[in-house]
């Protein structure tokens, strides 16, 4: 039994959480638990005014049009589903990316929507050259940041100014990139941006986040309807925002623990810290010829996600014995992205991905490399 495992899965959700996220949500549940908009009370007061300071955050490290499009929801799924449901209609031609996670492609399924894949490069990027000639006839684009299954960062500046021109919104997939490096809403210029809060943000499960222009806002119908605390007089949606996409209560324990992981944010230094772990990482395992490593090892342009097919075992096994015999907790198999594994040749079997964290030190990742040295 081993006395300290080695976490890996990050991509999957963050381990550790931030400091104090535990402590604040505890003590929410333990002293205050009050509901927002359903009472004037000071408890009620300060919860609502909690929430309002963690849009405001957001909105302010991702350079959000406004804190009051940014919508709180029940996971990153939520968000997509809230996006994609409130815009495709069956049989509406989406344009994807040939990495997505099923979080995009089963509610496009569901629909009935027509799915168009933009070509993916071998080395996992979105192949732009590829986009179909006549984009206008597009409902919306959903693309992924950053993949989960290769690492890769993917050009969504450079998309989104060819979608732009030819009036179709773009949902961005920031489950991969939001607390990993700094990015700008406003200068990706997408319409939507959906993030989780349990990743990189270091904050608790169950919490996602949905940040809207204001424009794209309006062309939503609203997946969920109900109770919002607000013009309660009245039988229709709240036509303001964030009301009109937040009925029902929210998870106030998650938003205040989410609130706590964002004191200690510093994107730019949690970039630096994880491209030296690359760096380190990628230089251990650069001479061994028994794994194929999905993307490319410019730290640069990927994130600290990584994907080994084991030549000489399965990567099931692999994935088991690094577990119970180096206590190295990694995660194998398609990663909910089956499309990505099928774009970069390891569908059906997978593969085993290592994903670190800001908690991830140079000592867990020179373990790491050692291990898979042994499966040679």
């Amino acid at each position: 039994m081993f006395t300290n495992l080695i976490y890996f899965d990050n991509a999957a959700t963050s381990f550790p959480k931030a400091r104090g996220v535990s402590d604040a949500m505890k003590r929410f549940l333990d002293e205050d638990c009050a509901n927002v908009g359903r009472g004037s009370y000071r408890k009620a007061q300060e919860a609502g005014l909690a929430v309002i300071e963690t849009r405001e955050k957001i909105r302010d490290l991702f350079d959000c049009p406004d804190e009051k499009h940014v919508i709180f929801t029940g996971g990153m799924t939520a968000a997509l589903n809230m996006v994609i449901k409130g815009i495709v209609r069956r049989g509406d031609k989406v344009l994807v990316s040939s990495f997505e996670h099923n979080s995009v492609i089963r509610p496009l399924v569901q629909i009935g929507a027509k799915i168009i894949r933009i070509p993916a490069s071998e080395e996992g990027v979105s192949d732009l050259s590829g986009l179909p000639e006549d984009l206008s006839s597009f409902r919306l684009c959903v693309h992924t940041f950053a993949s989960n299954v290769s690492g890769m960062i993917q050009p969504i500046k450079d998309l989104s100014k060819v979608l732009r021109s030819a009036g179709v919104p773009l949902c961005v997939d920031a489950a991969q990139a939001a607390g990993h490096f700094s990015f700008s809403m406003k200068e990706l210029g997408a319409d939507a941006i959906c993030m989780p809060a349990h990743k990189g943000l270091l904050g608790p499960q169950g919490l996602g986040l949905l940040c809207l222009t204001p424009e794209f806002a309006d062309r939503l119908d609203p997946l969920i309807s109900g109770g919002t605390g607000s013009v309660s007089d009245s039988n229709a949606i709240p036509p303001f925002y964030p009301d009109r996409l937040e009925a029902g209560t929210l998870n106030l324990p998650g938003i205040i623990g989410l609130k706590a992981a964002l004191l200690h944010e510093d994107f730019d230094a949690v970039r630096t810290h994880e491209i030296q772990l690359m760096k380190r990482f990628q230089d251990a395992i650069s001479n061994l010829s028994h794994i194929r490593m999905l993307g490319s090892s410019d730290t640069a342009r990927r994130v600290s996600v990584y994907s080994f097919d084991f030549r000489r075992f399965d990567n099931g096994e692999v994935s088991y014995r690094l577990e119970t015999e180096y206590g190295i907790l990694t995660r194998c198999g398609l990663h909910c992205a089956p499309d990505a594994h099928r774009a970069l040749g390891t569908f059906p079997k997978g593969t085993v991905r290592f994903s670190f964290s800001p908690a991830t030190t140079f000592t867990d990742v020179e373990q790491a490399a050692n291990a898979i040295a042994e499966f040679d």
